[in-house]
């Protein structure tokens, strides 16, 4: 539980520039530019989980023989499909929370409204 808590508060920390620049432009911006951080980081994360996944099958067939070995790499090939789904999964997501709030490229800015004080 403390784990998940640093995780959380170092996650939050590495955001706060993102809110600085929110004072700055619009909701709009700021959700775009943590889009495209995010869709610049999952791809990394998923090519990790492919290698920890491949690494898991390479030593599957090598130890052929050695029965604890097999459990191990065996624990390498699940975990690394569970990392796979669980980052497509976030992805895809994200980009639905992106494309239902319109604010992809050349979505539309959400404007305050304007009161008019009888002119």
């Amino acid at each position: 539980m403390k784990k998940i808590q640093k995780l959380i508060i170092g996650g939050g920390g590495m955001l706060l520039p993102f809110v600085a620049l929110a004072q700055t432009g619009t909701f709009g911006t700021l959700v775009n530019k943590i889009q495209t951080t995010i869709n610049r980081i999952i791809p990394v994360i998923i090519g990790i989980t492919v290698l920890v996944f491949l690494w898991g099958v390479a030593n599957y067939v090598m130890s052929a023989g050695d029965e604890e070995k097999r459990k191990e790499a065996r624990q390498f090939i699940i975990w690394g499909l569970v990392g796979l789904v669980i980052m497509v999964g976030i992805w895809g997501l994200i980009n639905v929370f992106v494309d239902a709030l319109g604010l992809g490229t050349g979505g539309s800015q959400i404007t305050p409204p304007t009161v008019n004080f009888g002119q």
